[in-house]
């Protein structure tokens, strides 16, 4: 199933575009209800068999939940008490050569999937199933295929590229104020600030856990802060 764009809305979704579905990786979108910001990712049950996925009708998880441990995360890694434990980690994680390995791993996973995948609409398509459904479900399969593509170059791009100390602790410094702001600032704020730290956030419903990674500054740093989420934004 492709990605949607994004609805043109005067609500604040600070996280639009970077909170993926963890059982299908798809953006999950903006959704208002009961007067509360959610994220949600719909999936049809007729897709969903065809992908040999088991996903809900509908994934939810609440704004409310995420925010505020994701900023308190980001303001205790880069606040300048725990700059050098931070730089540490980035170096130690970048020299590790199997940092990249579960990206490249799933990005792998991904084009075996959706060939074989392909291969099975192809073939319903010769035992005489609907052309236009099986079109839509391979250029579905095509679109996944492109994207693990780009993850899998872009992980073995962060393999190569290893930053010394002193560059990870400049690039770090360049962005100290960030935590404080983001404490400071409304939800309509916060979009541009987690845009330069790079945010990328996958929320996986089954453990109410959402993994985050963060690439500022042109660097490539994978951190996982995990933690139970509101067990009602589901």
């Amino acid at each position: 199933m492709p990605e949607r764009s994004p609805r043109t809305t005067h609500r604040a979704y600070p996280l639009r575009g970077r909170l993926r579905c963890g059982i299908c990786r798809r953006k999950m979108q903006g959704n208002y209800n009961n007067g509360q910001p959610y994220y949600r990712c719909r999936y049809t049950a007729e897709y969903a068999k065809s992908a040999a996925l088991e996903h809900p009708l509908t994934v939810y998880v609440r704004q409310k939940a995420i925010l505020p441990a994701l900023d308190t995360w980001l303001a205790r890694v880069f606040a300048p008490g725990h700059l050098g434990r931070t730089i540490r980690a980035m170096c130690e994680s970048r020299q590790r050569q199997p940092a990249a390995a579960p990206a490249l791993e799933a990005a792998r996973r991904t084009i075996a999937d959706t060939n074989r995948r392909i291969d099975r609409y192809r073939a319903a398509l010769d035992a005489g199933a609907d052309p236009a459904v099986v079109a839509g479900w391979i250029t579905a399969a095509q679109n996944e295929q492109t994207a693990a593509r780009q993850q899998l170059a872009a992980a073995s791009d962060a393999q190569r590229d290893i930053l010394t100390e002193e560059q990870i602790h400049h690039m770090i410094k360049t962005l100290g104020d960030m935590a404080d702001r983001l404490q400071a600032a409304d939800p309509e704020g916060k979009a541009p600030l987690y845009a330069d730290f790079g945010l990328e956030l996958e929320y996986h419903a089954d453990q109410r856990v959402v993994t985050v990674r963060s690439q500022p500054a042109d660097m490539c740093v994978i951190a996982c802060p995990r933690g139970d989420l509101n067990p009602h934004a589901r």
